[in-house]
């Protein structure tokens, strides 16, 4: 009984630790392809534009690869976060800020207009919060930029007293027709979205891509603000009492 007990609970060992392994590879990969492989494509879209616009032009071309430099640090610094467990953004480099320079920079690349609204009142929140809202923004963008064909993006940061709002909007042409952003990606199709969703339900939110009447796709995420529980102060009782 004492052996049968014994395997028993090895083999529970195993199960757990072989669960543990599973997720910890699958936040890596999760953390590379929203931290490191949108850049890479930004960065071969770069260099692709560059080529195609300036080829006789030897100024433009330096300056592509200029850009194109100090992307490439931006990649090694990213990776470096991965390593770092992905680490989130500082409160000096809050999320708005934050956006705003990812926004600046695919405009710049891309050539899309792009704009930030942010509502309520910005403040620091839970690094996780911050992590993933960041790592929708990202995405986003490199889905805009790799199948919207759109010439307009609007970011909008919605800060509320118990959740962040994200939304992300493109005039683009839309999603496909037969699109299922929640079906499992057996081809590495849609992994981004699949990934997104996981993350932001971890956090007890909701995540929302559809298809904008007036043309082009919406995505919105909400992420409730729940800061650590902290233990009640000690309140002494009256004097005297019994």
């Amino acid at each position: 009984m004492t052996a049968l007990s014994d395997r028993t609970t090895t083999a529970r060992t195993v199960d757990h630790t072989e669960l543990r392994v599973t997720a910890e590879r699958q936040r890596i990969a999760s953390a590379l392809h929203d931290e490191v492989s949108q850049l890479l494509f930004a960065m071969s879209a770069r260099a692709q534009r560059a080529y195609e616009l300036h080829f006789d032009d030897l100024g433009e071309l330096r300056n592509a690869l200029a850009a194109l430099g100090e992307q490439l640090q931006e990649a090694q610094d990213r990776l470096r976060g991965v390593i770092r467990d992905c680490g989130p953004a500082t409160a000096e480099d809050g999320v708005p800020a934050t956006t705003q320079r990812d926004l600046d920079d695919f405009a710049d690349r891309t050539g899309v207009t792009a704009h930030l609204m942010v509502h309520g009142l910005p403040e620091h929140l839970p690094p996780s919060v911050e992590r993933v809202a960041l790592s929708c923004l990202r995405q986003a963008l490199f889905n805009i930029e790799r199948h919207a064909e759109a010439g307009l993006v609007i970011v909008t940061l919605d800060y509320r007293a118990d959740l962040l709002r994200l939304v992300v909007q493109d005039d683009g042409r839309g999603l496909p027709a037969g699109f299922e952003p929640r079906a499992v990606p057996s081809d590495g199709h849609h992994w981004g979205f699949t990934s997104m969703a996981q993350q932001v339900e971890l956090l007890g939110g909701a995540v929302e891509l559809r298809r904008v009447d007036e043309g082009g796709t919406q995505l919105r995420v909400q992420l409730p603000v729940q800061w650590p529980a902290q233990l009640p102060a000690a309140h002494p009782g009256p004097t005297g009492a019994r």
